[in-house]
């Protein structure tokens, strides 16, 4: 049986304390943390530009839509796809989110809507310019105004990419490799 002198005890003791305060600190920090480190985003499939985050996605039905489904994404269950057509015939899958990082056009239309009694306006990433959906918000809402509660965005889901796809394309080069 090895022999412990009471100096080496000590040290043990003083290094499991050390221990243990730098895991509550880690656990701390962790607490603290907020929600926008640990989402998962839907990036623009052009660019990467981050768009929009998975606590931010909302279920807005519409009537007019071709075909509905429920879908899972960022992790989300029963997420809302729509099918919709536009007057030019072409289809578009929607989520719908309650806010996004787009750039809105100022002309605002309140005709050839998919969400009855809202207008929309078109919405493109402010990085690369594509196209990514529409902004929509009540009739009655002033336009160019701060976003409400009512105010949405109907996102193309074609023109979006879940983040973990996006680095899982990314190839380090061989020479990096160990």
């Amino acid at each position: 049986m090895a022999a412990f002198s009471r100096g080496s005890v000590t040290s043990a003791t003083s290094a499991l304390k050390l221990l243990t305060i730098a895991v509550l600190i880690c656990s701390e920090e962790t607490v603290l943390a907020t929600d926008d480190e640990w989402d998962e985003y839907l990036l623009c499939r052009q660019c990467g530009h981050e768009v929009t985050k998975a606590t931010d996605l909302k279920r807005v039905a519409s009537a007019q839509a071709l075909r509905q489904r429920n879908d899972t994404i960022l992790g989300m269950p029963e997420i809302l796809i729509q099918l919709f057509e536009n007057p030019a015939g072409r289809a578009f899958e929607v989520i719908t989110t309650k806010k996004a990082d787009v750039t809105k056009f100022d002309q605002v239309y309140p005709g050839d809507t998919w969400f009855p009694g809202f207008s929309w306006r078109i919405a493109v990433c402010p990085k690369c310019g594509q196209h990514l959906g529409w902004s929509y918000e009540p009739h009655n809402h002033e336009h160019g105004k701060k976003d409400t509660e009512e105010t949405f965005l109907g996102l193309i889901l074609d023109h979006l990419i879940h983040q973990d796809y996006a680095d899982s394309l990314l190839v380090i080069p061989k020479m990096y490799r160990s």
